[in-house]
């Protein structure tokens, strides 16, 4: 049985996981359309909070018996199969979906659907490709897999547009069917559902097939897609969507935007990073797509409100800024780090590993970008969906760093231990860069900033 088969008057769903960033947008969309919805968790969070107020029955913990009168259940790959939830729809005879199915069946209820891929960037893009829509008026519904300052992580519209980001773990994003499919960037992540490289990218070329692509042109691994057809952006090589004379004043990023070769106009983007010019030319290319006036793209770009947890400043303590971001890939952390030494200041890199399988895998590459920071400070694995590998262990990595590194290492696995080491290294930087799309956020903001 498919998802699309289901009639939405009468459907009864069930999140498994339901305070998920991607799950909890799901279940707001349900609501809206006015089908009840319940949910579980491992613990209670913001988020739970959040749909609990909408009128998500959530339950904390995985108890299967609040599934005896629900007509499916969804989950995420991240759900083990042995989890109690799902053995017990199984016995009951009651269908499973996984996530990406049900957003496949939404988007297919709109006219025109936007799906935003790639290894690094996506929440980004696809943040700034709503943002350029709202303000042209095209009141787009949009699915995000982080918190948008403007909307969160989800945003309820009136038209015929969806913008979602399309997420390639465990191939899930092949479950989506987009009109227009954005690839960002091919990196080497998820090597533990996809073996190699070569593998991932056979998966980006399977999405992108059917839809109109958008593809980054500079991407050594995007080269290799073939779609029946595409745009192309980029800075380095020839491309439909070019930027030139990229600089960086005010905070904010500026360059000279050239369309099939014409000058078209100066661009300022409100962020830093010269990945952002990538996301901006994605969003541009998606705006002319779409054919929204060129006035609305310049304003959506100038006044993007950002994400949360991307360069996200979370205040100052003990006279040292304190900053977010969710780099988790060496090509991410490398990427934030290069911007924090242009400004020239000391910057301690509090970074958590996410998931025992990337770090094992990527090992070296982590030790080796880990390498150039001013000060390291690990912080323990965030495990998510795995069981403990000593090969990927946080502790490991420190190891292995410090043997290598000059400068100050230090290692933390508790919160207590966490808030000692920062305390005693504080004074010597100007900055600490919280790195990691882990819990490491929460527990810094618990232990510093507790009233954000």
């Amino acid at each position: 049985m498919k998802i699309k088969d289901f009639c939405l008057k009468n459907f009864r769903p069930h999140f498994i996981g339901v305070g998920g960033v991607s799950m909890s947008g799901l279940a707001k969309y349900l609501l809206v359309k006015g089908v009840k919805v319940s949910g579980s968790d491992r613990e209670c969070s913001s988020e739970t909070e959040k749909l609990s107020r909408l009128g998500v029955k959530v339950t904390i913990g995985h108890d299967p018996t609040v599934l005896k009168d629900k007509t499916a259940v969804i989950y995420t790959s991240a759900i083990a199969e042995g989890d109690p939830e799902l053995l017990k729809a199984k016995e009951l005879s009651i269908p499973t979906f996984k996530r990406s199915e049900l957003l496949g069946a939404v988007l297919s209820e709109f006219d025109r659907s936007v799906c935003v891929s790639g290894s690094h960037g996506k929440t980004t893009s696809t943040a700034m490709i709503s943002e350029i829509l709202i303000r042209a008026g095209a009141d787009p519904t949009v699915f995000l897999g982080g918190e948008s300052n403007l909307f969160g992580n989800f945003r309820s519209g009136k038209t015929a547009v969806a913008v979602a980001e399309a997420c390639e773990y465990k191939k899930n994003f092949l479950d989506l069917k987009p009109n227009v499919a954005v690839v960002l960037n091919i990196d080497n992540d998820h090597l533990d559902c996809y073996g190699d490289l070569n593998k991932e990218t056979e998966a980006f070329s399977e999405f992108v097939k059917n839809s109109l692509a958008v593809i980054n042109a500079d991407d050594v691994n995007s080269k290799n897609l073939n779609p029946l057809s595409a745009v192309t952006f980029g800075v380095k090589s020839p491309a439909v969507y070019r930027a030139e004379r990229v600089s960086l004043s005010d905070n904010r990023l500026r360059f000279t935007l050239y369309v099939y070769g014409k000058r078209k106009d100066r661009i300022t983007v409100n962020a830093v990073g010269e990945h952002n010019v990538y996301n901006a030319l994605a969003a541009i290319a998606v705006a002319d797509i779409l054919k929204v006036p060129f006035k609305f793209v310049k304003e959506g770009l100038l006044n993007f409100s950002g994400v949360k947890r991307r360069n996200e400043f979370l205040g100052e303590y003990r006279g040292s800024k304190f900053t977010a971001d969710y780099a988790h890939h060496p090509t991410e952390i490398a990427a934030t780090l290069k911007e924090r030494k242009k400004d020239g200041k000391k910057t301690l890199c509090l970074f958590q590993p996410h998931t025992y399988s990337r770090t094992s895998y990527l090992f070296n590459e982590f030790v080796k970008v880990l390498s150039d920071a001013d000060g390291v400070l690990i912080y323990k694995t965030y495990a998510a969906r795995e069981k403990f590998d000593f090969s990927g262990d946080g502790k490991t990595l420190y190891r292995s760093l410090k043997k290598v590194y000059n400068r100050d290492c230090f290692y933390a696995d508790d919160e207590k231990t966490l808030k000692k080491r920062i305390d005693a290294a504080v004074r010597d930087y100007d900055e600490i860069a919280v790195i990691g799309a882990g819990d490491v956020y929460f527990v810094v903001k618990k232990i510093f900033f507790p009233k954000i």
